[in-house]
């Protein structure tokens, strides 16, 4: 995985030059990433570094949607209902590069959780 391609991947996800600003994701979306690899899977499959930056962009969008529960009104903060479509979309754009590196990696490592709302742990 080339550090340089997934962060250019990431900016196409999130929209914006924010690769040097969101730095430590992407490390840890790539470290992530090395750990699901089978044994013999090549590590510089051009289809991992799209996984490595949807899984950076999954961890990105996770904090967005923890920041956005709360809502400042004048008595305090209080949490919110929030449909935070991008979070939806960054979970259905990393199912779809799991399924496309099915062949490289280990799908058991990485699990899709929420706990707020009560739904099911979705492993993949």
């Amino acid at each position: 995985m080339d550090r340089q391609t997934v962060t250019a991947i990431f900016e196409l996800f999130t929209g914006t030059h924010n690769g040097i600003e969101y730095y430590q994701i992407i490390d840890l979306a790539i470290y992530e990433t090395g750990s699901m690899l089978l044994p013999d899977a090549d590590n510089t499959d051009l289809r991992l570094n799209f996984l490595s930056a949807a899984v950076a962009f999954y961890r990105l969008q996770q904090i967005f949607a923890a920041r956005e529960r709360a809502e400042c009104t004048y008595a305090g903060k209080v949490l919110k209902e929030s449909q935070n479509t991008a979070y939806d979309y960054s979970k259905r754009l990393l199912r779809d590069y799991v399924s496309l590196c099915s062949d490289l990696i280990y799908t058991k490592n990485f699990i899709f959780s929420s706990f707020s709302s009560g739904e099911d742990v979705i492993s993949c």
